[in-house]
C-alpha cells in the first residue's frame, strides 16, 4: 500500500500510495507500459478504496514525510470519476502534518477542488506539444498559497518556457527517460532550466538518472 523511496527509487518523495492508480494518456515512454507484460491490466484505471481504510492504520510515516499520491497512474485523468478524486483528498486533508505531492498531465483538473496546503501539485512538461500549456494551466488552477512545481521529466524536447508563467513555480524536477537504451537529453538542456530557475529563485532537484555532474537535490520551503 505504501512504498517507501530513497536512492535508485523516487528519491523526491518519501513514500508512494496509489489508491487511483492505471493511466490511458498512452506516453511511449511511460514504465507502467514496460510492466504490462508481466500484469496485464494494470493500465486499466482502478480505484481502492481499500487503500483509504488501511491508511487510517499506519504508523510508520512521520510527520514532515512526504508522500508522493499516484506513481501508477494519473489520478487527474480526464477518465478518472470525482467521487475517486475527492475520496483520496478528503483522506490527505485528516492529515495536515503529511505532505501528499500530486502529478498529472491534465492540471486544469486541479480546478474546482478543495485542495489543502498540506498537498503540493505538479505537472508533467516533457518538451513536446503533448505538455506545452501544462505550466499554465497548472498555475491557471491552483492557488498561489499552495506549493506548484513541474516535473521536467523525461525530457524529450529542449521545454520553451514562458518566463511569465514559470516565475511563478515554487519547485522543479530534472529528470531523463529512464527507458533502457534511452538516449540521455543534452546537458545544456538541464543547464538551462537550473539557470532559468535560479533567476527565481526557484528550488531545483535532480534526478540521478539525468547524468548531471552537480549533485542538486532542494526542495521548497513550505508556505505558511
Amino acid at each position: 500500500m505504501l512504498n517507501k523511496q530513497g536512492p535508485g527509487k523516487i528519491d523526491w518523495t518519501d513514500w508512494t500510495w496509489n489508491p487511483v492508480s492505471g493511466c490511458l494518456h498512452g506516453c511511449e515512454y511511460c514504465y507502467m507500459r514496460r510492466m504490462e507484460k508481466r500484469f496485464p491490466g494494470i493500465m486499466e484505471p482502478k480505484f481502492r478504496p481499500e487503500y483509504l481504510e488501511k491508511f487510517k492504520q499506519v504508523r510508520k510515516v512521520k510527520p514532515s514525510d512526504k508522500i508522493f499520491v499516484g506513481s501508477s497512474g494519473d489520478m487527474w485523468g480526464k477518465w478518472v470519476p470525482g467521487k475517486w478524486i475527492g475520496e483520496v483528498l478528503n483522506e490527505c486533508a485528516l492529515r495536515p502534518r503529511i505532505i501528499f505531492q500530486f502529478l498529472t498531465k491534465n492540471p486544469s483538473n486541479y480546478h474546482g477542488w478543495a485542495l489543502s496546503e498540506n498537498m503540493w501539485f505538479g505537472t508533467t512538461d516533457d518538451g513536446t506539444s503533448r505538455t506545452e500549456n501544462n505550466i499554465f494551466e497548472l498555475i491557471r488552477s491552483v492557488y498561489p498559497h499552495m506549493i506548484r512545481f513541474v516535473s521536467f521529466e523525461p525530457l524529450i524536447k529542449k521545454p520553451l518556457l514562458n518566463l511569465t508563467t514559470f516565475k511563478h513555480l515554487d519547485w522543479i524536477i530534472i529528470g531523463a527517460d529512464s527507458t533502457r537504451g534511452a538516449k540521455k537529453p543534452p546537458m545544456e538542456w538541464a543547464e538551462y532550466l537550473i539557470a532559468t530557475a535560479r533567476n527565481f529563485n526557484i528550488p531545483v532537484w535532480v534526478k540521478d538518472n539525468y547524468g548531471y555532474p552537480d549533485r542538486i537535490k532542494e526542495f521548497p520551503e513550505v508556505k505558511k
